[in-house]
């Protein structure tokens, strides 16, 4: 509701509580509210502030040991080989247009990825895979051994290719 004459206008804002206008009962319900609103924001905003702080002080957890993960020691280098980011980097490169991968899973000692071939290409996609196994000079096998790609094709999972170093 706008009352003045447009030089000084002054705007007053309704709490919605149902009450009628100008009941004190409305006004205490209204402050209520945004009074309530305004310490949970407090709230968040100090948790959020705590857990930063908590979390610079915590000290690090070694890496070891967690499943389905290649071992990485953040101690000894403090910028490690990401072979997740590099494998799909990599094939992100040299996949042809229209292809597509997942992105890669570590799997038994393997490092997995799907690669999606369109319905309207013609081939072997089992000998396709082959042709994208990285270089044997190629930099991603300073740190993967194997890597496995698997083709589906035609709505279906075709053998996969293992390439080694």
């Amino acid at each position: 509701m706008r009352q003045g004459n447009g030089a000084g206008m002054v705007v007053r804002i309704g709490m919605g509580t149902g009450c009628p206008q100008g009941s004190t009962a409305g006004r205490r319900a209204g402050q209520d509210i945004v009074t309530r609103a305004l310490m949970r924001l407090t709230l968040v905003a100090a948790l959020v502030g705590a857990g930063g702080a908590m979390a610079q002080q915590s000290p690090m957890q070694s890496l070891e040991g967690l499943p389905a993960r290649p071992p990485v020691n953040p101690d000894v280098d403090p910028y490690p080989f990401d072979p997740f980011l590099s494998l799909r980097s990599y094939l992100r490169q040299r996949l042809p247009a229209g292809w597509w991968t997942r992105d890669p899973s570590y799997e038994a000692g393997a490092f997995v990825v799907v690669v999606h071939i369109p319905e309207s290409w013609r081939g072997n996609p089992t000998s396709a895979m082959l042709r994208l196994c990285p270089e044997p000079s190629s930099t991603l096998w300073e740190r993967i051994q194997v890597v496995e790609l698997r083709p589906f094709y035609h709505q279906a999972p075709w053998p996969a290719a293992t390439c080694r170093r």
